[in-house]
């Protein structure tokens, strides 16, 4: 269990660094540089709850859409 948690930090830190450019931080202080660290991760959950709040949305509107278009018999 100990190293499923492992890769799965490890794996968000991997996308960290392909998708978001983690791996380019030029900080000099060590606070700066986990206080953009910090705001990255941030943004990163905020774009997946933005991602499932759309795929809900977007659920919601196709089956009114369908209650629409086919109506019950």
């Amino acid at each position: 269990q100990d190293a499923s948690e492992r890769n799965a930090v490890e794996g968000k830190f991997g996308e960290g660094k392909r998708r978001y450019s983690l791996a380019r931080i030029m900080a000099r202080l060590k606070e700066t540089a986990e206080s953009v660290i910090c705001l990255q991760f941030l943004v990163m959950n905020l774009e997946h709850r933005l991602r499932v709040l759309l795929f809900y949305f977007l659920r919601h509107l196709f089956r009114y859409y369908l209650a629409l278009v086919r109506p019950s018999l």
